[in-house]
């Protein structure tokens, strides 16, 4: 073989090695995730198709007291007594006196029996609102704790969903580097023939 023709082979070999590395390499062009990982889910929110959250609870609405103005009214029993003709005026003063406790008397049961109603009222309204307010906070914690849920498992969800894609991603980098290991096993073994040839 003359100078000229090894070198001819030289380059050949040359030129073919560069080809086998070349394709084993590959054209470094990146693709997207949903090409390698498949479309990504989409994350429901867990207010979706979930009705409107109740008004809050009525104002506190407590009953108005009872009237104190007639009582107040009835309160002087006694009317202003002027001098003079005492056995006269002791008569009237006493029917008057009579009158006005039995008015103030009237009045004063009145106003107990509106008082007794008015407290047991008071209550009631108290009661009504507490448990309405109750009502509202346990129905908020049922809908916190679904929301929890909910939470707890889109969680669950992404994280398995992160795992696969990390196993998709380690299998393409394995799949490559097997795939780069066979190219260079290959291009070992040609430039073991070559040398063989050329030696």
């Amino acid at each position: 073989m003359t100078p000229e023709e090894f070198e001819q082979e030289r380059r050949k070999s040359a030129k073919a090695l560069r080809q086998v590395v070349d394709g084993a390499r590959g054209v470094d062009v990146p693709r997207s995730s949903e090409a390698v990982l498949g479309p990504a889910e989409e994350v429901r929110r867990a207010d979706e198709g979930r009705e409107p959250r109740e008004s809050p609870p009525a104002e506190w609405n407590p009953p108005a007291p009872p009237d104190l103005g007639p009582v107040n009214q009835s309160w002087p029993a006694g009317g202003v007594q002027s001098p003079g003709r005492i056995a006269a005026l002791v008569d009237s003063s006493r029917a008057k006196n009579q009158e006005a406790q039995v008015r103030f008397n009237s009045d004063q049961v009145q106003l107990d029996n509106a008082l007794v109603s008015w407290t047991a009222a008071h209550f009631a309204a108290t009661h009504e609102h507490y448990d309405e307010v109750v009502s509202g906070m346990q129905k908020r914690m049922d809908d916190i704790d679904t929301r929890h849920r909910e939470l707890e498992r889109e969680l669950v969800r992404h994280v398995h969903e992160m795992a696969r894609r990390i196993d998709v991603v380690l299998g393409e980098g394995e799949k490559g580097r097997v795939s780069h290991e066979a190219a260079l096993r290959s291009v070992r073994e040609r430039l073991r023939v070559l040398e063989e040839k050329l030696g």
